[in-house]
């Protein structure tokens, strides 16, 4: 018998490589860049779901709207299809070589000037990554016009810090980085070991175990708090969400 033929051959090649690469790092080991956690990260699915949880609150146009730590997101296209004024930031300008008709700034989001009155923000598995300085909320809050509205994604579970990878927001981080909001609706996944997602609630979303591999996701539409809600949030730490939806 003949043997494969050098397609086949080469998929396989490229098969294996992609399985190292997952379990060991490969890519980032010759980068010289942090090797992520044995076996890779168990987040498969996690852009999709916010991609499309995101993609379905976008108010109808025209809007003046921002998105922090854009990377090559499909959210970009969809808020120019919707006639939206877009301005995109990331420190990765690789969108730009794809889409245009839209504003880009290419820095940290702490450290650039941007003009407020955004009447949409979305930070869509973004601010854990590079965090906010100061008060958690202040800076997406202080750009957001009067009657504007956030769009935020983030991780959930028990708070921690993996660095260099990413924060998880819980009952300690969580109030604090939506100080100064309102959410007018959220929405949880969690899942289990290599499994795919699932909705939850947010009792279970914010209590899920420190493991580096995965964490929980949180969904919410955000707008601004009046100043008497402010205060008391400022207070209490209490996150600002219906009682239905808040931990025990």
């Amino acid at each position: 018998m003949s043997g494969p033929p050098a397609m086949d051959i080469g998929r396989a090649v490229a098969s294996f490589a992609r399985r190292l690469d997952r379990q060991f790092g490969l890519r980032e080991w010759l980068r010289g860049e942090p090797r992520p956690p044995l076996g890779g990260f168990d987040l498969v699915g996690e852009k999709i779901i916010d991609w499309g949880w995101i993609c379905v609150h976008l108010p109808p146009g025209p809007k003046r709207a921002l998105e922090i730590g854009c990377g090559e997101s499909p959210i970009i296209p969809a808020m120019l299809a919707r006639g939206y004024d877009v301005t995109g930031v990331d420190l990765d300008a690789s969108i730009t070589t794809a889409v245009n008709g839209f504003g880009f700034v290419c820095g940290d989001f702490n450290a650039i000037e941007l003009v407020p009155g955004f009447d949409l923000v979305i930070a869509c598995s973004a601010i854990e990554h590079f965090g906010l300085a100061g008060r958690y909320g202040s800076k997406p809050d202080a750009l957001l016009a009067p009657s504007g509205q956030m769009l935020l994604t983030i991780p959930i579970g028990t708070d921690v810090v993996h660095r260099p990878w990413h924060r998880v927001y819980g009952p300690e981080r969580l109030p604090l980085l939506i100080d100064g909001f309102t959410v007018t609706e959220a929405r949880f996944w969690a899942k289990a070991p290599w499994q795919p997602w699932y909705e939850t609630t947010m009792q279970h979303a914010l209590h899920q175990p420190v493991v580096l591999q995965r964490y929980a996701l949180g969904q919410f539409v955000l707008t601004k708090a009046g100043s008497a809600q402010r205060k008391r949030s400022r207070v209490t730490t209490e996150v600002a969400i219906p009682a239905s939806l808040r931990p025990s």
